[in-house]
């Protein structure tokens, strides 16, 4: 499960989704979780269901590769709906609905991550929000942050599934026992992970000192640019918002 984990790991491809710029799928991604969860019923949810299965097509993913990262979301899932079929009025119906909301916005959110470098979304960040720097607003370090966070996810994931694998050829065994068990045996797990945590973020912060970080203007290489396909899916992405807008009024 742990190699499941979506964010940060980018898949690389010539896709249309993968050549939009960033700032144009993080407005894209916005838009559609609102659109997501202003729909209220099953009509309009299965029309954002169709958007992102569209979005799906022109990323072109792998659906397997798509799908492997939503296993860790399963339990959540299921618990969703168990919690709304037993407690809540016509259970079965909401339960449909909120199951169906948050896999659209699960499945975007890979979605996202899956086409886009951590890098381009830190840039896309910054850009998008320059304005804020006539308010004195550190905007690169916080898009340092993001990108930071984005790709130490995967790493500090695939670390921890070494590790499991290692306990396990040594004979741990984590299935078997109480929660409690399990839990203080995790510990053995939990707590290289830290370890090399830290001593990634130790040699980041030497690395990033003798490149100067901080000591002047930052620039980039490959700045951020729109194309005509970025055009046409702000078409795409406006177009969208009024039909979902337009259900929610019911004149669709």
């Amino acid at each position: 499960m742990l190699r499941d984990v979506t964010l940060g790991r980018f898949y690389d491809n010539d896709s249309v989704l993968r050549r939009l710029d960033p700032r144009t799928k993080l407005l894209g991604l916005i838009i559609a979780v609102f659109g997501i969860f202003l729909c209220s019923s099953i009509v309009s949810c299965s029309f954002t269901l169709v958007c992102v299965i569209a979005l799906m097509y022109l990323s072109e993913v792998p659906l397997r590769h798509i799908l492997r990262g939503m296993r860790p979301f399963f339990i959540l899932l299921a618990a969703v709906a168990a919690l709304n079929i037993f407690f809540v009025h016509d259970g079965i119906f909401r339960a449909a609905l909120i199951c169906l909301r948050v896999l659209e916005v699960i499945l975007v959110s890979n979605l996202l991550c899956l086409s886009t470098r951590p890098r381009a979304v830190a840039n896309g960040v910054e850009t998008a929000l320059s304005w804020m720097k006539r308010f004195k607003v550190p905007l690169h370090d916080f898009a340092t942050i993001v990108s930071i966070a984005l790709t130490f996810v995967p790493l500090l994931a695939d670390e921890a599934k070494r590790i499991w694998d290692a306990q396990i050829s040594r004979g741990a065994d984590y299935s078997k026992g109480s929660v409690f068990r399990r839990a203080k045996a995790s510990l053995s797990i939990i707590v290289p992970v830290f370890v090399s945590a830290m001593r990634r973020s130790e040699d980041l912060a030497v690395a990033m000192d003798c490149r100067l970080y901080g000591c002047s203007e930052p620039t980039r290489l490959h700045p951020l640019s729109y194309s005509y396909e970025d055009a046409a899916a702000y078409i795409c992405i406006f177009t969208y918002l009024c039909i979902v807008i337009l259900m929610k009024a019911g004149r669709l």
